[in-house]
């Protein structure tokens, strides 16, 4: 038995919290993940989101992976009539925010992933939290 998803669930500290606050704020979860779909199940049920989102978007679900668009623009689609501009996208790499910018969203960024906050801020990210939970936190600060 490896201990790699419960650490990297651990790295993640209150997503289940923070994703119980936003679907009380009666906004929509669509999770997007380069990775593959047994993996993104897996972390799912882990996290205990599954009632939380309205669906997911892995990267078996995608032609390219992030830089490219192709898997927020596949989460788009899910959400069915939500325009680029009302959505918001939750990152931990450059890759992340380069891959939301060219769908046309705002990313804000986690710095828990490992990604220096220079470079975060560099790619564009609107907003940077140490983890989940300091944007839990913060949570009213930026989606008033």
């Amino acid at each position: 038995m490896t201990t790699e998803p419960l650490q990297s669930a651990m790295a993640f500290p209150k997503v289940c919290e923070l994703f119980q606050r936003i679907h009380d704020d009666n906004k929509r979860i669509v999770l997007a993940t380069s990775g593959k779909k047994a993996d993104t199940k897996y972390y799912i049920d882990l996290l205990k989101i599954g009632d939380l989102i309205e669906g997911y978007v892995s990267g078996d679900d995608a032609d390219s992976s992030k830089p490219a668009p192709d898997i927020f623009a596949a989460s788009l689609e899910k959400l069915g009539d939500m325009s680029p501009a009302d959505a918001v996208t939750v990152g931990d790499t450059r890759f992340d925010i380069e891959a939301a910018e060219k769908a046309g969203l705002k990313t804000i960024a986690f710095l828990c992933g490992g990604t220096p906050e220079s470079v975060l801020r560099e790619a564009g990210a609107i907003a940077i939290y140490r983890d989940p939970a300091d944007f839990l936190a913060h949570y009213d600060e930026l989606m008033k």
